[in-house]
């Protein structure tokens, strides 16, 4: 039997690379290359690795890790109740609105919702990540990628919206 690790590599700007303590932990480019394997099997198994190419920085870490650090990260959805009797949700952090037949409804609309906003904000990073009304989305975009969907649900906090 084998175990599936994803990784995700993460950029650093040059500006946040000033902490000493970071750049006495970063691999060079050249060492991650030679090593690659062993970078790999780090990342899987014990820790991230930090990654230093001229003007570039660089974290590569194991899945399970970022789902911890997004793990307690909560997504508001305010619900109104519509004359019709159906239910609309609407994100407050993120612009995902929907509309079900009920509450139940309405919520597994705002999954898919919640996954097809990040599948396009991902696919499309370069755009959504650098727009100031969209930069804080990118904690959320990686919490929702990472999730399934019982853990995106669990996450929901819903509250009754006002009309």
């Amino acid at each position: 039997m084998y175990a599936v690790y994803s990784v995700y590599v993460f950029s650093i700007k040059e500006g946040h690379m000033n902490n000493t303590v970071l750049k006495t932990i970063s691999k060079s480019a050249t060492e991650v290359r030679k090593d690659w394997s062993d970078t790999i099997d780090t990342v899987a198994h014990r820790k991230p690795v930090f990654i230093q190419r001229t003007h570039d920085n660089l974290v590569i870490l194991n899945v399970s890790l970022l789902q911890t650090m997004f793990q307690d990260m909560q997504i508001t959805v305010n619900l109104f109740s519509e004359e019709d009797g159906s239910v609309t949700g609407s994100v407050e952090e993120l612009d995902v609105i929907e509309n079900g037949t009920d509450q139940t409804d309405c919520l597994n609309k705002i999954i898919a919702g919640l996954k097809e906003y990040a599948d396009d904000y991902y696919n499309e990073f370069e755009v959504w990540s650098a727009a100031p009304n969209r930069k804080a989305h990118i904690p959320y975009v990686f919490k929702i990628l990472t999730s399934s969907d019982e853990q995106i649900r669990s996450s929901l906090v819903c509250r009754a919206g006002k009309n």
